[in-house]
């Protein structure tokens, strides 16, 4: 049977599904189509169904819903993320259902507040283990180079951040797992 969509026309689709069992739930959004009032158009097409979303003065949202696999009326669904190159858009897309479908405010992971800082971290774990010293990785991260290296306090800073680094890469990483408040 032909299919009417592939994940390439339109980057920002979601595909709905009925939910697997290892799938993380979006907690109250059941699938109740009939409830998203007249901004919802329903395209019949070979191999499953599109729902358009309409939304006030952005881009229709777009759900294919694959025949077979639909979600029962009333009960949970899933969306399947395609990993491909457009697999950002398409999780956007999803933080955007919630709102689209008039259920509350749009789903948002929680910001991580030291994701610059454990970016910085993880550059110069991976410069050193190039073989790059510390004097040569400053010089790529700071702009003007400190006069007085060696007693410096930027030296001081890069070397705490590239220990803290090492342990991270040793296993200190699952401390992240736990705790959304600690620093590392």
């Amino acid at each position: 049977m032909p299919v009417a969509w592939v994940p390439d026309w339109d980057p920002a689709a979601l595909t709905c599904v009925r939910p697997v069992l290892w799938a993380r739930s979006l907690g109250d959004l059941p699938f109740r189509p009939e409830r998203w009032g007249d901004r919802l158009i329903r395209i019949a097409a070979p191999g499953g169904l599109h729902l358009l979303i309409r939304r006030h003065g952005a881009p229709e949202l777009a759900l294919w819903v694959p025949a077979g696999l639909e979600p029962k009326p009333g009960g949970s669904f899933g969306l399947y993320l395609h990993a491909d190159r457009h697999h950002g858009d398409r999780v956007h897309a999803a933080s955007l259902l919630r709102r689209a479908i008039g259920l509350g405010q749009q789903l948002r992971a929680a910001p991580f507040a030291d994701a610059v800082r454990h970016a910085a971290m993880l550059y110069i774990h991976d410069q050193q283990a190039a073989g790059a010293s510390l004097r040569d990785i400053a010089a790529s991260l700071l702009s003007p180079m400190p006069d007085d290296w060696r007693s410096s306090s930027q030296r001081s800073d890069l070397r705490r951040l590239a220990e803290t680094a090492s342990a991270l890469v040793a296993g200190g990483y699952r401390s992240l797992l736990g705790s959304s408040h600690g620093r590392s």
